[in-house]
């Protein structure tokens, strides 16, 4: 018998796959989001040839460190790692890093429906494996960690840190040397010669969450925060990596366990005492702060006082050189941040140093990376001058 439309049932059928589609794409439990809508029924998954290439995760859930938290970016990363069958790693992040689990998507699905929930399962099985990586020994191996997620990662993966970026341990132990005081590329260069530094060659690197701590880790200030960030910058740099993102997110949770313990690093707070081999980093909140769009100091007494001191271990260090970095938000004005470090040198000449001074202008801040786009989250910690300080041999 023919009819004008669907009966009643089909309906009631057809009503009910819309429902369930909408089910399906509400966020699932954990970090991870993600939904497929239910159209049709019929569906074949194969994966692709050659699969994703390798995403490792290293989770700082420890003590002294805030409750890890995903960025959009990086969730998005799982989903697309997940639909190309490329493996997914959960590393902690402790006194000794080890991976907790591992999983690559598979599905015998014929249905779309069937096949949203099993991408909704295996999501949940990745917010859990994230979940799970507890720390599980005492103190932090940050370096180590990326070694373990490098290695599993594998050549074209992704290897994910998220963690405050404080280490505890040798051969970056921040307890016992006075690390944010170096220069970066002096760290990463010594760590280098002594094979210490992962294989990264081939890696893209996100870091996200460093600098950021939880109490008893007293939080650092924004010119700690920002070396900190710029050390390990220039580690994955020297290890390989290749334009590093570094998301500066703030994250102010509780850590996520206080125990196993890690011990308590203590920062020095205020300027950085100018020595040879160093690298103070002044974020354009502090003193060496400049008026908006243009490159006079905004309080020209106080930059004056802070830039006295280099020039006072200037005059007794006659071999000493300096290297002044301007750096501005991304929507700014590449030659103003040139300006800048040119009225900081301008500063040193004004105060008697007649050391070899060189000034750069470096354009866009390297937040999130040096080739990313404008994101106006980023603006002010692109905002900062450096002045590094570095000793010839006679």
């Amino acid at each position: 018998m023919l009819t004008d439309g669907p009966s009643a049932q089909d309906m009631m059928i057809r009503r009910s796959a819309r429902i369930a589609a909408l089910a399906l794409c509400a966020p699932l439990v954990g970090t991870i989001t993600g939904c497929i809508p239910l159209i049709g029924d019929k569906f074949t998954f194969n994966c692709p040839q050659p699969a994703a290439a390798g995403l490792a995760i290293a989770v700082g859930a420890r003590a002294n460190s805030p409750a890890p938290a995903l960025p959009t970016d990086v969730r998005k990363l799982i989903v697309d790692t997940m639909n190309g069958c490329g493996k997914i790693t959960a590393i902690r992040v402790d006194g000794r890093p080890s991976i907790v689990d591992a999983a690559v998507f598979g599905t015998q699905a014929r249905t779309k429906s069937n096949f949203a929930i099993d991408q909704k399962a295996f999501l949940d099985r990745v917010s859990a494996m994230i979940a799970n990586a507890k720390a599980g020994a005492p103190e932090a191996n940050v370096l180590k960690a990326l070694s373990v997620a490098s290695d599993v990662a594998g050549a074209g993966g992704t290897v994910v840190l998220v963690d405050s970026g404080v280490q505890t341990t040798a051969p970056l132990d921040f307890r016992r040397n006075d690390l944010l005081s170096r220069r970066p590329e002096a760290v990463a260069k010594l760590l280098k010669q002594q094979r210490l530094l992962p294989n990264l060659k081939g890696r893209k690197v996100i870091m996200t969450g460093l600098g950021y701590t939880a109490m008893p880790q007293e939080p650092l200030d924004d010119r700690n925060r920002s070396t900190l960030m710029n050390l390990w910058r220039e580690i994955v740099l020297s290890a390989g990596a290749t334009d590093p993102v570094i998301d500066s997110n703030a994250n102010t949770a509780d850590s996520a366990v206080t125990s196993p313990t890690v011990s308590v690093v203590k920062f020095a707070v205020g300027d950085i005492e100018p020595d040879c081999d160093t690298l103070a980093v002044f974020p354009d909140g502090g003193a060496v702060g400049f008026v908006p769009n243009q490159a006079e100091f905004r309080d020209p007494a106080g930059a004056r006082k802070v830039l006295a001191t280099f020039v006072a271990f200037l005059g007794k260090n006659s071999t000493a050189q300096v290297v002044v970095r301007g750096y501005v938000a991304h929507y700014g004005d590449g030659n103003l941040s040139q300006r800048r470090a040119d009225r900081v040198k301008q500063e040193f000449a004004a105060l008697g140093a007649n050391n070899r001074i060189a000034a750069k202008g470096m354009g866009w801040g390297p937040y999130p990376s040096v080739s990313a786009p404008p994101d106006e989250r980023y603006d002010q910690k692109n905002r900062m001058v450096t002045i590094e300080v570095s000793c010839a041999v006679r």
